[in-house]
């Protein structure tokens, strides 16, 4: 059986993971970019009177992936309208120079890509 992780919606577009007391930025950034650009979004994101946000390590991400979920393999409740394509993280893939580590949320997959390739942003604190 999955262990569920237990997400608190705060309100105010932030989710707390009670598990790792990560808050997380409840919709994602929904302009492709490349992962230089999503970290910019990210440090210069001022949420819930908030300012410190910053791009997700792959094991950060990888917490919020939600296998029981079909077709975006993230929790819809408490992350409606998660796009089914990658999300960048800041991990670099040590066997692909210029590579970082990524999770695409259609199946809730780790994959490596290119920082020069396109993807989304989601960002947390």
């Amino acid at each position: 059986m999955v262990d569920t992780p237990n997400y608190t919606d705060n309100g105010d577009g932030t989710v707390t993971d009670n598990g790792t007391a990560l808050v997380w930025q409840q919709n994602a950034s929904t302009a492709l970019v490349v992962q230089a650009d999503a970290a910019a979004y990210c440090a210069e994101l001022n949420l819930a009177g908030y300012t410190d946000w910053r791009l997700p390590t792959i094991v950060e991400l990888v917490s919020i992936v939600d296998p029981t979920e079909f077709n975006s393999a993230i929790s819809s409740t408490y992350f409606p309208n998660t796009l089914s394509s990658f999300f960048w993280t800041t991990t670099p893939d040590a066997s692909e120079a210029g590579d970082v580590w990524t999770v695409t949320f259609d199946i809730g997959s780790v994959t490596s890509a290119g920082v020069i390739e396109s993807g989304y942003g989601r960002c947390v604190r």
